[in-house]
């Protein structure tokens, strides 16, 4: 046993996360942590590192067990270099190398303390840690510029790496990893599900990327503040998921039958008791069996992958679509598309001071979908920051070297950001969503926009009232679609839309989009959404 939690209760606010979570990770076990946006899968990383410590219930580890937690966001971090922070999360190493650099500078004079720190350094490869961290980046790409510039000015995919160096030379036992995959490109992706398939190490990985889930070896769904537990991997947990949700999905038609009849048994009761004690005995006994049917027929949450889904028999899928799970709800403008230009790019040279890329050719109609190509680093970001400036009427970053870009007068973008806007992160939901609105001149009023909360399954009262930056990054990736419909737009620019989202909500978001008439520019590494959108395929190399 590496970890064992028992009993684990955790609440925010009035809001209940999850209730008695019993668990045990052994070692080696790749484990997989699903569940939908908002219910508490961080948060339940943050208790296993230590890093959240309110909570009831208790987390015990084997004896000198390191465990160690990735980040989402850099914060708190931002002004240190990248190989600075991933030395910090090397066991002990500034504290060895301190000891070290005092004792042959002469400062300290405690040679026994010297000799034992210098056979720990040398144990632990330490001499060699620096260049061998360079030369990890290095394979990621990261220069060994960009690893003495502050964490903050690399980009999301390029963070990501860093993450991935730190558990790397983190010496750990176990590794829990958040999104791992999230702004990674192809090759990264790759290089992540390759690194994860030769671990030795456990991991406890948060992730609805479906290619890194056929790479488990279980997984774990939080679900009605409780957990399930699935041996294998997607494609078994698809299986298995599918026969446990039909199997409560009758359990619980049964129940409400039960309940209908109790009901009704009870209502006669109720209209005979005054008659006779014997009416008054049947009636006392028939209401109490009425409360205890009512008190067991809680509906669960259900939901199957909605491909499993396509091969049940019809009766089986009209239950299911009767008590399925509430999910987002993403309307989308539908009307029949007569093809319009939307946006031309001819010979675009972009860049900085030197070309990012060059001669690029491509236009996009209503209805058409196109796919943009390319490593991290090839100028996919750069030409989406550069159309949407384009739009707005502001001057983009980057330089247009040559050729031009042409918007359609009657063009309205959408766009969905790798990261929100820093405008947002102290305002509350329901003010974000109030400017995200005023900024395109687009009327809204109170109700509207409680309405609109709770359409992507927001509590208006509770989550409408937290500020952007302590939402989920799932929650956090739901305002971004809200903001991204807002003003009817005739063109949507997705920049991995698929990061953040819980499994029921990248398959409302993928059904929505192929209904969407207007034009879709589109980069993602997601594969499975790769395959529904479609389109042609532009490549930045």
């Amino acid at each position: 046993m590496l970890l064992n939690a028992v009993n684990l209760t955790k609440s925010i606010g009035a809001k209940i996360l999850f209730q008695d979570l019993k668990f045990t990770i052994m070692p080696g076990e790749k484990i997989a942590l699903i569940g939908r946006n908002g219910h508490g899968k961080t948060t339940l990383l943050k208790m296993l590192s230590g890093e959240d410590q309110n909570f009831s219930g208790e987390i015990s580890t084997r004896k000198n067990a390191r465990i160690i937690l990735t980040k989402q966001e850099h914060h708190d971090t931002g002004e240190l270099t990248p190989l600075q922070y991933v030395l910090e999360n090397a066991p002990n190493y500034f504290e060895y190398k301190k000891v070290l650099d005092e004792y042959e500078a002469g400062t300290s004079t405690n040679l026994n303390r010297y000799l034992k720190v210098l056979e720990k350094f040398t144990d632990l490869n330490y001499f060699n840690l620096e260049s061998s961290i360079l030369s990890t980046f290095a394979a990621f790409n990261i220069s060994d510029k960009s690893a003495q510039e502050p964490l903050a000015n690399l980009s999301g995919g390029e963070k990501r790496y860093i993450e991935m160096t730190k558990l790397m030379f983190s010496k750990s036992d176990l590794l829990l990893v958040d999104e791992p995959t999230n702004h990674m490109d192809f090759q990264g992706k790759e290089r992540f599900i390759s690194w994860l398939r030769s671990l030795k190490q456990t991991v406890f990985v948060i992730t609805h990327d479906r290619d890194v889930l056929h790479h488990v070896t279980k997984i774990i769904e939080l679900k009605d503040k409780k957990i399930n537990t699935f041996k294998g991997n997607f494609k078994n947990y698809t299986s298995q998921n599918t026969i446990q949700t039909l199997s409560s999905v009758k359990l619980y038609s049964d129940q409400l039958n039960q309940l209908k009849e109790a009901k009704k048994r009870m209502e006669w009761g109720r209209q005979m008791r005054a008659k006779s004690k014997q009416w008054k005995t049947r009636y006392d006994h028939w209401l109490k069996d009425y409360e205890k049917i009512k008190a067991a027929a809680v509906k669960p949450s259900f939901w199957i992958d909605q491909n499993a889904v396509g091969d049940l028999d019809k009766k089986v899928v009209d239950s299911y679509q009767k008590f399925k799970e509430k999910n987002i709800n993403i309307k989308v403008t539908t009307k029949k598309s007569f093809g319009m230009v939307l946006m031309s790019v001819k010979k675009l040279t972009l860049g900085y001071k030197e070309p990012v890329f060059e001669n690029l050719n491509f236009s996009i109609k209503e209805g058409q979908r196109l796919f943009i190509k390319g490593k991290n680093g090839a100028g996919k970001s750069t030409l989406v920051k550069t159309i949407l400036s384009l739009s707005k009427n502001k001057q983009p970053q980057a330089t247009i070297l040559d050729g031009n870009i042409k918007l359609n007068q009657d063009l309205r973008i959408g766009e969905y950001e790798q990261e929100i806007d820093h405008k947002y992160l102290d305002m509350t939901l329901e003010n974000a969503i109030r400017k995200s609105y005023e900024d395109k001149n687009a009327p809204i009023t109170d109700q509207e926009i409680y309405k609109l909360l709770a359409q992507y399954l927001f509590n208006p009262r509770l989550e409408g009232k937290q500020k952007i930056r302590e939402l989920s990054g799932g929650q956090k990736a739901r305002f971004q679609l809200i903001k991204m419909f807002v003003g009817n737009p005739n063109l949507l620019i997705l920049d991995e839309p698929t990061n953040h989202l819980d499994l029921p909500s990248i398959e409302e978001l993928e059904n929505s989009l192929t209904k969407f008439s207007g034009g879709i520019l589109y980069i993602s590494h997601d594969t499975y959404f790769i395959k529904r959108m479609g389109g042609d395929t532009i490549e930045l190399s």
